[in-house]
């Protein structure tokens, strides 16, 4: 797990060394230590979900914290950009100890190269501590891993076009009734008369 304070360290130990002793409010952010992974690997066109990521409130003020992709670890392989990869759910809100898991999905353009990706999710939340000119805000990362390799999108049958499955199911309804009907021992007779002659002659 990376753990990032913005701005830069030195600023953020100066920024709470101006925060009285007595003050007990405290922010932080955690993430899980694995990586976010793919279960196989991903060809262009698809859309897949990942594994959530777990993200903790470690401070005893609430947060809201809110993920987003960001290459800030020098891992191998081409970065993801940001666009591949949305959050499913919307930010969430943590009191202290709380945790959540957040739901990930990625989407590969049908452009993309193949190959091995490599970026980090960042989990930041929305407090800060500022003191004077210097704010310190709190975030953590963990590794994106996954591949992409060349070939077609495994099709499925909840993609077919919408007019189809219900014109299955009409015909297998067809069918059910007609072998019913067949096997009930109803008869349908259809006879022709013709006229008598009194009512020709009328």
């Amino acid at each position: 797990m990376h753990q990032r304070l913005w701005p830069l360290v030195p600023v953020a130990v100066l920024a709470l060394l101006a925060i009285p002793a007595s003050a007990a409010a405290s922010i932080g952010v955690g993430i899980q230590a694995g990586p976010v992974l793919l279960s196989g690997t991903a060809h262009p066109g698809g859309s897949y979900a990942l594994t959530p990521v777990y993200v903790v409130n470690t401070g005893t003020q609430p947060e809201t914290i809110a993920v987003r992709v960001e290459r800030i670890s020098p891992g191998h392989g081409m970065t993801v950009p940001g666009t591949w990869i949305r959050a499913t759910g919307p930010a969430v809100t943590l009191s202290h100890d709380q945790s959540a898991r957040i739901p990930l999905e990625l989407a590969v353009p049908d452009t993309a190269r193949p190959g091995q990706y490599f970026s980090d999710v960042v989990a930041r939340g929305s407090g800060g501590i500022a003191a004077g000119s210097a704010s310190l805000a709190v975030a953590a990362a963990t590794d994106l891993e996954f591949r992409v390799t060349p070939g077609a999108v495994s099709g499925s049958w909840l993609s077919l076009p919408g007019w189809l499955l219900p014109g299955v199911v009409g015909l297998l309804v067809l069918a059910v009734a007609a072998f019913v009907i067949r096997n009930s021992g109803l008869r349908v007779r259809i006879e022709r008369r013709a006229a008598s002659r009194s009512a020709e002659g009328q």
